[in-house]
Protein backbone atom coordinates (compact mmCIF):
# COMPACT_ATOMS: atom_id res chain seq x y z
CA UNK A 1 0.00 0.00 0.00
CA UNK A 2 1.67 3.37 -0.84
CA UNK A 3 1.70 6.10 1.03
CA UNK A 4 -1.26 8.16 -0.28
CA UNK A 5 -3.43 5.19 -0.65
CA UNK A 6 -2.76 4.53 3.16
CA UNK A 7 -3.48 8.11 4.06
CA UNK A 8 -7.21 7.20 1.89
CA UNK A 9 -7.60 4.71 4.11
CA UNK A 10 -6.73 6.71 7.20
CA UNK A 11 -9.18 9.38 5.92
CA UNK A 12 -11.92 6.53 5.06
CA UNK A 13 -11.75 4.99 8.68
CA UNK A 14 -11.84 8.34 10.07
CA UNK A 15 -15.26 8.99 8.31
CA UNK A 16 -16.43 6.08 9.88
CA UNK A 17 -15.35 6.58 13.20
CA UNK A 18 -17.26 10.41 12.95
CA UNK A 19 -20.40 8.66 11.86
CA UNK A 20 -20.42 5.85 14.31
CA UNK A 21 -19.63 8.93 17.15
CA UNK A 22 -22.70 11.19 15.46
CA UNK A 23 -24.60 7.84 16.38
CA UNK A 24 -23.32 7.14 19.62
CA UNK A 25 -24.32 10.10 20.93
CA UNK A 26 -27.87 10.71 18.94
CA UNK A 27 -28.62 7.30 21.10
CA UNK A 28 -27.21 8.46 24.08
CA UNK A 29 -29.39 11.52 24.13
CA UNK A 30 -32.57 9.56 22.96
CA UNK A 31 -31.58 7.75 26.06
CA UNK A 32 -31.65 10.36 28.53
CA UNK A 33 -34.62 11.43 27.28
CA UNK A 34 -36.38 8.35 27.74
CA UNK A 35 -34.83 8.32 30.99
CA UNK A 36 -35.96 11.75 32.10
CA UNK A 37 -39.56 10.82 31.08
CA UNK A 38 -39.25 7.41 33.24
CA UNK A 39 -38.56 9.71 36.42
CA UNK A 40 -41.38 11.88 35.96
CA UNK A 41 -43.61 8.53 35.69
CA UNK A 42 -42.04 7.63 38.62
CA UNK A 43 -42.48 10.90 40.59
CA UNK A 44 -46.13 10.81 39.52
CA UNK A 45 -46.49 7.67 41.02
CA UNK A 46 -44.57 7.93 43.96
CA UNK A 47 -41.88 5.37 43.12
CA UNK A 48 -38.49 4.98 43.45
CA UNK A 49 -36.56 6.79 40.83
CA UNK A 50 -33.48 5.21 42.21
CA UNK A 51 -33.38 1.38 41.62
CA UNK A 52 -29.64 0.25 42.14
CA UNK A 53 -31.04 -3.63 41.59
CA UNK A 54 -32.19 -2.68 38.10
CA UNK A 55 -29.04 -0.79 37.49
CA UNK A 56 -26.74 -3.80 38.26
CA UNK A 57 -28.75 -6.43 36.58
CA UNK A 58 -28.75 -3.82 33.37
CA UNK A 59 -25.00 -3.85 33.49
CA UNK A 60 -24.58 -7.40 33.57
CA UNK A 61 -26.77 -8.33 30.68
CA UNK A 62 -24.85 -5.94 28.73
CA UNK A 63 -20.88 -8.01 30.06
CA UNK A 64 -22.82 -11.24 29.08
CA UNK A 65 -23.91 -10.03 25.59
CA UNK A 66 -20.48 -7.89 24.77
CA UNK A 67 -18.29 -9.75 22.48
CA UNK A 68 -15.35 -7.35 22.73
CA UNK A 69 -12.83 -6.14 21.63
CA UNK A 70 -14.64 -3.64 24.84
CA UNK A 71 -13.24 -5.35 27.99
CA UNK A 72 -15.35 -5.62 30.96
CA UNK A 73 -14.04 -2.77 33.10
CA UNK A 74 -14.22 -0.73 30.13
CA UNK A 75 -18.47 -1.47 29.64
CA UNK A 76 -18.63 -1.05 33.40
CA UNK A 77 -17.25 2.45 33.34
CA UNK A 78 -18.65 3.59 30.30
CA UNK A 79 -22.40 2.32 31.23
CA UNK A 80 -21.80 3.30 34.93
CA UNK A 81 -21.25 6.95 33.85
CA UNK A 82 -24.38 6.79 31.64
CA UNK A 83 -26.22 5.58 34.39
CA UNK A 84 -24.97 8.43 36.75
CA UNK A 85 -26.46 10.73 34.10
CA UNK A 86 -29.45 9.92 33.83
CA UNK A 87 -29.86 9.60 37.53
CA UNK A 88 -29.06 13.51 37.49
CA UNK A 89 -31.43 14.17 34.73
CA UNK A 90 -34.24 11.61 36.79
CA UNK A 91 -33.77 13.69 40.03
CA UNK A 92 -32.87 17.25 40.33
CA UNK A 93 -34.78 17.40 43.62
CA UNK A 94 -31.87 15.44 45.35
CA UNK A 95 -29.78 18.13 44.47
CA UNK A 96 -32.82 20.87 45.76
CA UNK A 97 -34.23 19.37 48.21
CA UNK A 98 -32.51 21.65 51.34
CA UNK A 99 -32.48 24.69 48.85
CA UNK A 100 -29.63 25.93 47.58
CA UNK A 101 -26.41 26.25 49.90
CA UNK A 102 -28.06 24.23 52.53
CA UNK A 103 -25.70 21.57 54.16
CA UNK A 104 -27.46 17.99 54.10
CA UNK A 105 -26.95 15.59 56.95
CA UNK A 106 -25.97 12.37 56.61
CA UNK A 107 -24.92 9.65 59.52
CA UNK A 108 -24.49 5.96 60.08
CA UNK A 109 -25.92 4.69 63.54
CA UNK A 110 -25.33 1.31 65.11
CA UNK A 111 -24.05 -0.19 68.59
CA UNK A 112 -21.55 0.30 68.84
CA UNK A 113 -20.84 2.79 66.28
CA UNK A 114 -17.61 4.44 67.48
CA UNK A 115 -15.01 1.93 64.91
CA UNK A 116 -17.13 3.20 62.02
CA UNK A 117 -14.67 4.49 59.21
CA UNK A 118 -17.84 5.23 56.80
CA UNK A 119 -17.59 8.92 57.94
CA UNK A 120 -14.19 9.40 57.06
CA UNK A 121 -14.91 7.58 53.48
CA UNK A 122 -17.86 9.38 52.53
CA UNK A 123 -16.95 13.31 53.96
CA UNK A 124 -13.84 12.51 51.72
CA UNK A 125 -16.24 11.65 48.50
CA UNK A 126 -18.89 14.39 49.47
CA UNK A 127 -15.43 16.52 49.41
CA UNK A 128 -13.96 15.55 45.99
CA UNK A 129 -16.80 15.83 44.52
CA UNK A 130 -17.99 19.12 45.99
CA UNK A 131 -21.03 17.94 47.33
CA UNK A 132 -22.26 19.87 50.11
CA UNK A 133 -22.93 17.37 52.61
CA UNK A 134 -21.49 16.26 56.15
CA UNK A 135 -22.09 12.30 57.70
CA UNK A 136 -21.38 11.98 61.46
CA UNK A 137 -21.84 8.59 63.75
CA UNK A 138 -24.55 8.55 66.03
CA UNK A 139 -25.01 5.88 68.77
CA UNK A 140 -28.43 4.29 68.73
CA UNK A 141 -30.15 2.27 70.53
CA UNK A 142 -33.51 3.52 70.64
CA UNK A 143 -34.19 2.57 66.59
CA UNK A 144 -37.73 3.76 66.49
CA UNK A 145 -36.97 7.04 68.29
CA UNK A 146 -34.13 7.11 66.16
CA UNK A 147 -36.25 7.34 62.62
CA UNK A 148 -38.86 9.40 63.79
CA UNK A 149 -35.38 11.95 64.86
CA UNK A 150 -34.44 11.30 61.71
CA UNK A 151 -37.94 12.48 59.52
CA UNK A 152 -38.19 15.56 61.81
CA UNK A 153 -34.44 16.50 61.67
CA UNK A 154 -34.35 16.17 58.00
CA UNK A 155 -31.29 13.86 58.09
CA UNK A 156 -30.96 13.33 54.06
CA UNK A 157 -29.99 9.55 54.11
CA UNK A 158 -28.81 7.22 57.15
CA UNK A 159 -26.06 4.16 57.03
CA UNK A 160 -27.60 1.20 59.24
CA UNK A 161 -24.81 -1.31 61.11
CA UNK A 162 -24.61 -4.07 63.71
CA UNK A 163 -27.61 -4.17 65.21
CA UNK A 164 -29.91 -2.86 63.73
CA UNK A 165 -30.10 -3.86 59.88
CA UNK A 166 -33.51 -6.46 60.32
CA UNK A 167 -35.36 -4.15 63.29
CA UNK A 168 -35.25 -0.77 61.41
CA UNK A 169 -37.35 -2.08 58.64
CA UNK A 170 -40.90 -1.35 60.63
CA UNK A 171 -39.79 2.06 61.24
CA UNK A 172 -39.26 2.45 57.67
CA UNK A 173 -42.09 3.99 55.24
CA UNK A 174 -41.06 2.07 52.51
CA UNK A 175 -38.47 -0.81 51.80
CA UNK A 176 -37.27 -1.58 48.24
CA UNK A 177 -38.30 -4.56 46.82
CA UNK A 178 -35.23 -6.49 47.02
CA UNK A 179 -33.79 -5.60 50.74
CA UNK A 180 -37.30 -6.86 51.68
CA UNK A 181 -36.71 -9.90 49.92
CA UNK A 182 -33.30 -9.94 52.01
CA UNK A 183 -34.78 -9.41 55.30
CA UNK A 184 -32.53 -6.24 56.20
CA UNK A 185 -31.65 -2.54 55.02
CA UNK A 186 -28.49 -1.07 55.56
CA UNK A 187 -29.43 2.49 53.55
CA UNK A 188 -31.76 4.87 54.08
CA UNK A 189 -32.90 7.92 51.38
CA UNK A 190 -34.90 11.00 52.80
CA UNK A 191 -37.17 11.16 50.18
CA UNK A 192 -39.56 14.14 51.30
CA UNK A 193 -40.15 12.82 54.83
CA UNK A 194 -40.81 9.57 53.99
CA UNK A 195 -37.35 6.83 54.82
CA UNK A 196 -36.97 4.57 52.04
CA UNK A 197 -34.80 1.28 52.68
CA UNK A 198 -32.47 -0.50 50.49
CA UNK A 199 -29.28 -3.02 50.52
CA UNK A 200 -26.09 -2.12 49.73
CA UNK A 201 -24.59 -4.99 51.36
CA UNK A 202 -25.23 -7.88 49.14
CA UNK A 203 -24.00 -5.79 45.85
CA UNK A 204 -20.79 -5.05 47.93
CA UNK A 205 -20.46 -7.85 49.12
CA UNK A 206 -20.38 -9.78 45.49
CA UNK A 207 -18.44 -7.32 43.37
CA UNK A 208 -16.13 -8.07 46.47
CA UNK A 209 -15.94 -12.07 45.90
CA UNK A 210 -16.43 -10.90 42.23
CA UNK A 211 -12.29 -10.00 42.21
CA UNK A 212 -11.24 -12.53 43.89
CA UNK A 213 -13.26 -16.32 42.75
CA UNK A 214 -15.73 -17.10 40.61
CA UNK A 215 -18.58 -18.01 42.87
CA UNK A 216 -21.00 -20.04 40.80
CA UNK A 217 -21.01 -23.39 41.65
CA UNK A 218 -19.30 -22.67 44.75
CA UNK A 219 -20.09 -23.67 48.47
CA UNK A 220 -19.97 -20.66 50.26
CA UNK A 221 -19.71 -21.29 54.42
CA UNK A 222 -21.20 -18.06 56.01
CA UNK A 223 -20.22 -17.53 59.37
CA UNK A 224 -23.54 -15.77 61.36
CA UNK A 225 -26.78 -15.01 61.09
CA UNK A 226 -27.58 -11.28 61.24
CA UNK A 227 -28.53 -8.51 58.69
CA UNK A 228 -24.87 -8.91 56.94
CA UNK A 229 -25.24 -12.42 56.85
CA UNK A 230 -29.03 -12.48 55.04
CA UNK A 231 -27.85 -10.04 52.48
CA UNK A 232 -24.42 -11.90 51.95
CA UNK A 233 -26.31 -15.12 51.65
CA UNK A 234 -28.83 -14.17 49.14
CA UNK A 235 -26.32 -12.43 46.68
CA UNK A 236 -24.00 -15.25 46.85
CA UNK A 237 -27.59 -17.79 45.77
CA UNK A 238 -28.35 -14.72 43.37
CA UNK A 239 -24.37 -15.75 41.45
CA UNK A 240 -25.34 -19.09 41.53
CA UNK A 241 -23.50 -19.80 44.46
CA UNK A 242 -24.39 -22.85 47.32
CA UNK A 243 -24.90 -21.35 50.40
CA UNK A 244 -24.13 -22.99 54.29
CA UNK A 245 -25.11 -21.03 57.78
CA UNK A 246 -22.42 -21.37 60.96
CA UNK A 247 -23.92 -19.64 63.91
CA UNK A 248 -23.53 -19.93 67.48
CA UNK A 249 -27.64 -19.77 68.36
CA UNK A 250 -29.03 -22.75 66.34
CA UNK A 251 -32.56 -20.78 65.99
CA UNK A 252 -31.26 -17.56 64.19
CA UNK A 253 -29.13 -19.74 61.95
CA UNK A 254 -31.60 -22.29 60.97
CA UNK A 255 -34.01 -19.26 60.64
CA UNK A 256 -31.93 -17.73 58.23
CA UNK A 257 -30.99 -21.31 56.55
CA UNK A 258 -34.81 -21.59 55.86
CA UNK A 259 -34.71 -18.11 54.46
CA UNK A 260 -32.35 -18.89 52.19
CA UNK A 261 -33.66 -22.30 51.30
CA UNK A 262 -29.42 -23.15 52.47
CA UNK A 263 -28.23 -25.88 54.95
CA UNK A 264 -27.06 -24.90 58.43
CA UNK A 265 -24.77 -25.87 60.99
CA UNK A 266 -24.31 -25.18 64.68
CA UNK A 267 -20.65 -23.49 64.97
CA UNK A 268 -19.69 -25.45 67.78
CA UNK A 269 -20.38 -28.92 66.01
CA UNK A 270 -18.32 -28.15 62.86
CA UNK A 271 -15.56 -30.36 62.49
CA UNK A 272 -14.44 -29.39 58.90
CA UNK A 273 -15.18 -26.70 56.63
CA UNK A 274 -17.18 -28.06 53.69
CA UNK A 275 -17.16 -25.60 51.02
CA UNK A 276 -14.48 -23.74 49.23
CA UNK A 277 -15.37 -20.37 50.32
CA UNK A 278 -15.63 -19.09 54.28
CA UNK A 279 -17.06 -15.48 54.79
CA UNK A 280 -16.95 -14.31 58.72
CA UNK A 281 -20.44 -11.53 58.76
CA UNK A 282 -19.92 -11.64 62.44
CA UNK A 283 -18.23 -8.87 64.36
CA UNK A 284 -16.22 -11.36 66.34
CA UNK A 285 -12.42 -9.90 65.80
CA UNK A 286 -13.32 -6.39 65.28
CA UNK A 287 -11.32 -3.32 66.95
CA UNK A 288 -10.42 -3.25 69.76
CA UNK A 289 -11.03 -7.19 70.13
CA UNK A 290 -8.85 -7.99 67.38
CA UNK A 291 -7.10 -10.51 68.75
CA UNK A 292 -10.66 -13.02 68.53
CA UNK A 293 -11.48 -15.26 66.07
CA UNK A 294 -14.93 -16.58 65.10
CA UNK A 295 -13.67 -20.24 64.80
CA UNK A 296 -10.92 -22.49 65.36
CA UNK A 297 -8.38 -22.27 63.04
CA UNK A 298 -7.59 -25.37 62.75
CA UNK A 299 -10.92 -25.60 60.61
CA UNK A 300 -8.97 -23.61 57.86
CA UNK A 301 -7.49 -25.41 54.74
CA UNK A 302 -4.80 -24.50 52.35
CA UNK A 303 -7.53 -24.88 49.22
CA UNK A 304 -10.09 -22.25 51.17
CA UNK A 305 -10.75 -18.45 49.86
CA UNK A 306 -11.42 -16.87 53.26
CA UNK A 307 -13.20 -13.43 53.63
CA UNK A 308 -14.10 -11.41 56.43
CA UNK A 309 -16.11 -8.09 56.25
CA UNK A 310 -14.06 -6.69 59.30
CA UNK A 311 -12.35 -4.02 58.21
CA UNK A 312 -10.79 -2.64 61.12
CA UNK A 313 -8.55 -3.96 61.30
CA UNK A 314 -7.73 -4.55 57.72
CA UNK A 315 -5.88 -7.56 58.66
CA UNK A 316 -7.89 -9.46 61.11
CA UNK A 317 -6.84 -12.47 63.38
CA UNK A 318 -9.16 -15.40 61.04
CA UNK A 319 -6.82 -13.56 57.91
CA UNK A 320 -3.88 -13.98 59.53
CA UNK A 321 -4.15 -17.62 60.38
CA UNK A 322 -5.82 -18.34 56.85
CA UNK A 323 -2.49 -16.78 55.23
CA UNK A 324 -0.54 -18.76 57.88
CA UNK A 325 -2.54 -22.24 56.23
CA UNK A 326 -2.08 -20.81 52.26
CA UNK A 327 -5.49 -19.40 51.99
CA UNK A 328 -6.28 -16.78 49.63
CA UNK A 329 -7.90 -14.36 51.69
CA UNK A 330 -10.12 -10.91 50.92
CA UNK A 331 -10.57 -8.40 53.67
CA UNK A 332 -13.49 -6.19 54.40
CA UNK A 333 -12.23 -3.11 52.31
CA UNK A 334 -13.41 -4.03 49.29
CA UNK A 335 -16.87 -4.95 50.02
CA UNK A 336 -17.10 -1.74 52.35
CA UNK A 337 -16.29 0.70 50.08
CA UNK A 338 -18.16 -0.97 47.05
CA UNK A 339 -21.78 -1.04 49.66
CA UNK A 340 -20.98 2.65 50.25
CA UNK A 341 -20.06 3.64 46.59
CA UNK A 342 -23.89 2.51 46.37
CA UNK A 343 -25.16 4.27 49.09
CA UNK A 344 -23.49 7.40 47.77
CA UNK A 345 -24.90 7.16 44.29
CA UNK A 346 -28.57 6.41 46.14
CA UNK A 347 -28.31 9.79 48.58
CA UNK A 348 -26.35 11.62 45.69
CA UNK A 349 -27.59 10.84 42.23
CA UNK A 350 -23.69 11.23 41.48
CA UNK A 351 -20.81 8.61 40.34
CA UNK A 352 -19.00 8.01 43.32
CA UNK A 353 -15.28 8.28 43.66
CA UNK A 354 -14.48 4.93 44.68
CA UNK A 355 -10.66 5.03 44.38
CA UNK A 356 -10.83 8.59 46.78
CA UNK A 357 -13.00 6.68 49.35
CA UNK A 358 -10.86 3.41 49.19
CA UNK A 359 -7.60 5.90 50.14
CA UNK A 360 -9.29 7.63 52.95
CA UNK A 361 -10.39 4.26 54.40
CA UNK A 362 -6.98 3.27 53.95
CA UNK A 363 -5.38 5.94 54.95
CA UNK A 364 -7.86 6.45 58.54
CA UNK A 365 -6.69 2.46 58.79
CA UNK A 366 -2.94 3.43 59.36
CA UNK A 367 -3.48 5.57 62.01
CA UNK A 368 -5.68 3.48 64.05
Amino acid sequence: MTLQNSDKSLAEFRRLIDAIDAKILESINQRLKIAKEIGAVKIRKGAQVIDPERESTLIERLMAHNKGPLSKENLYHIFKEIITISRQIQTPQLNDYLGPGATAVYAVIGDPVSHSLSPVMHNRAFAHTGYNGVYVALRVRDIAAAASGFRALGFKGISVTIPHKVSVMDCLDEVDARAREIGAVNTIVNCDGRLVGYNSDYLGAVKALADAVDISDKTVVIIGAGGAARAIGFGIIRSGGRVVILNRSPEKGERLAEALNADFQPLSEVREIEGQVLVNTTPVGMFPHAEQMPLEKNLLRPDLVVMDIIYNPLTTRLLSEAVRTGCRTINGLSMFVYQGAVQFELWTGEKAPLDVMKAAVESALQRV
